[in-house]
């Protein structure tokens, strides 16, 4: 496919904040510069890097990077941040390698209890606890930190995620369906009366007879309260923390699907709101060149997408912190070696990807 094919050819698939980025570059391609300019102003800035060691000798500064291998931190937060120490714990933390081709990606979820070294103010070694503890201590640049030393890799653009949003962007798109293997009910999400969305009897922490949300096993379609329910359940899912992982990576892949199903880049009209409420969604870094990056990644494809889940040992209580999820050190140490080695496709052949068609 060259860039002069329709762009609604496009096939948009990757999580939220990548698939506004195509949308951007989409935009530039179709000639529509007033609606990319629109993009860009609709974007928040923040210093989300920790800060970069000084040059020996006063040196130029290295340019911003848009060609891989890259990785990509999206950080989801319950309200727009800035990314700065007390704005709250971080309860999606998801890396995205870009090889050095930039015609794949893998999306590499980390639960938000993975007990990990933390990194110091100074950015050294720490001790360990939550990951998303990172980010309510020291900002994203302590959580992009974090990462950094645990995987060995050097994590080049973070990005924070409002999901607070889910529920505007997903009525914006009409919804979106998700397949769901087995009945689930949150017991910690209560419905006021009258409500439409699926339920069933629960009791709330005063021992009143209430209604909490069910999600049926089968096709559901999700409006944007739906949506945002169902990425947010984690008690009453078979594997707690590690299936809701799964569950965002469902519904960014459904949504960024529909994106492209519903042919709403061809029409200047939805393509503007699309991308406003898209990018109201998202805060970079201040040197992230968004445009240029959006023009690197704007071949990506759903079968180009690997969707992945940090190898988990087991779940602990820790004394003070609380229960954990406890890294598979060696697998670990196997995947973040392939990602270094650009061998993560031998990787995935030995351990399988998620199946994100389906969820929990």
């Amino acid at each position: 496919m060259t860039e002069r094919r329709p762009p609604r050819r496009l096939r948009l698939v990757l999580a939220v904040v990548l698939a506004v980025l195509v949308i951007g570059s989409t935009a530039a391609v179709a000639g529509m510069r007033l609606l990319s300019d629109r993009y860009e102003d609709a974007v928040d800035r923040a210093d989300l890097l920790p800060p970069a060691p000084a040059r020996s000798g006063g040196g130029p500064t290295e340019p911003p990077k848009v060609k891989g291998p890259m990785n990509l931190l999206l950080i989801g937060s319950d309200s727009r941040t800035t990314g700065e120490p007390g704005d709250g714990r971080s309860d999606v933390v998801i890396l995205v390698h870009i090889p050095a081709s930039t015609g794949r990606a893998y999306v590499i979820s980390i639960p938000r209890d993975t007990y990990l070294p933390i990194a110091t103010a100074d950015g050294e070694r720490g001790s360990r606890n939550k990951v998303n503890a990172a980010f309510a201590w020291g900002g994203a640049p302590r959580l992009v930190q974090t990462i950094d030393r645990f995987a060995g890799i050097t994590v080049d653009w973070p990005v924070i995620v409002d999901f607070a949003g889910i529920r505007k962007l997903t009525d914006l798109v009409g919804g979106v369906d998700v397949t769901i293997d087995k009945r689930s009910v949150d017991s910690y999400r209560f419905l006021p009366e009258g409500s439409p969305y699926p339920s069933a009897p629960c009791t709330d922490p005063r021992g009143r007879t209430r209604r909490c949300v069910a999600f049926p096993a089968g096709k559901v379609h999700l409006d944007g309260k739906l949506a945002e329910f169902y990425v947010r359940q984690r008690r009453g899912l078979p594997n707690d923390d590690l299936d809701r992982s799964r569950r965002h990576q469902q519904y960014l892949r459904a949504l960024a699907e529909k994106i492209a199903d519903r042919n709403m880049l061809t029409d200047p009209r939805g393509l503007d709101r699309l991308v406003r409420t898209a990018a109201g969604m998202l805060t970079v870094d201040r040197r992230m060149p968004v445009q240029r990056l959006a023009l690197t990644l704007r071949h990506l494809r759903a079968k180009d997408l690997a969707f992945v889940t940090l190898p988990i040992a087991e779940n602990r209580d820790i004394p003070g912190i609380g229960a954990v999820m406890v890294p598979d050190q060696a697998r670990c140490r196997e995947l973040f070696a392939a990602l270094r080695g650009g061998r993560l496709d031998d990787y995935l052949r030995r351990y399988p990807p998620n199946d994100v068609r389906h969820g929990r």
